[in-house]
């Protein structure tokens, strides 16, 4: 057993003691100078890059629902739906409708009742609605087209329709007259619809509806015709007829 207090335990030798590299590695850790490791130049070389924003659309570029200005194939589209709009608005209160000229998304602004949705099913339900309402409303019913133009500037087709019916109410008013033409009342409106880079309704618009005024009945011309002849007469003797009645009412 070594205890370390005789002589002969421990032997020290004066030619024994660390090497050189021991004493490197050694004064490495006390050593305040970084240690150069190899990806030390790499990660300050990715630090003093620049921050680079990645590219983006520029202003005012066109989105993926709204068509260029300078695609050739939206004359194309434009077109044939100007054609499908030709035949589908007539008949709009007589056949069923093609929804899929409609984008998914469509939108449906109503200036009138101030309304705006979003969504395909959405307005074909609003539509169905409106055509319910409409047949209930009036026992005759029609619609006319009376212009129906393109417009590439903003990739639309404007329409203005009429629609002219007999309110129920008035027909059970007067159902014992033959000639009911003066009882039907008229409705004016216009329609915009814009189209996406698909060829598809992305956006209808209506706006400006206003009841026109039911032309004057017979009697009512004539009452305007009597009372015309009585201004430009020279004698005026219903005139005088009348005045002489309010002054013998004076007198007596």
């Amino acid at each position: 057993m070594v205890d370390g207090r005789r002589e002969d335990d421990i032997a020290v030798r004066d030619d024994e003691g660390l090497d050189g590299l021991s004493l490197d590695s050694l004064r490495s850790l006390f050593d305040s100078r970084p240690c150069r490791i190899p990806y030390q130049a790499f990660e300050a070389s990715v630090l003093l890059v620049p921050f680079q924003a990645a590219p983006g659309p520029a202003p005012g570029a066109a989105t993926s629902g709204s068509p260029k200005s300078s695609d050739p194939s939206m004359e194309e589209h434009l077109a044939i739906m100007y054609e499908r709009l030709h035949h589908e608005l007539p008949n709009f209160f007589l056949k069923k409708q093609n929804y899929q000229i409609y984008s998914e998304d469509v939108e449906f602004i109503n200036e009138i009742l101030h309304m705006r949705t979003r969504g395909r099913i959405i307005y074909q339900l609003l539509l169905i609605l409106c055509r319910f309402v409409a047949w209930n409303y009036f026992a005759n019913l029609r619609m006319e087209v009376l212009k129906l133009t393109q417009h590439p500037e903003n990739w639309s087709i404007q329409a203005r329709w009429r629609i002219t019916g007999l309110p129920f109410h008035i027909f059970m008013l007067h159902f014992y007259k033959k000639d009911k033409k003066e009882l039907y009342r008229t409705y004016d409106a216009y329609s915009t619809f814009f189209l996406n880079s698909q060829g598809l309704i992305r956006c209808h618009k209506i706006d400006k509806l206003m009841p026109s005024q039911p032309p004057l009945n017979k009697v009512k011309k004539l009452l305007v015709t009597a009372l015309v002849a009585l201004g430009l007469s020279e004698h005026k003797p219903s005139l005088q007829l009348l005045l002489s009645a309010l002054a013998g009412k004076q007198q007596s």
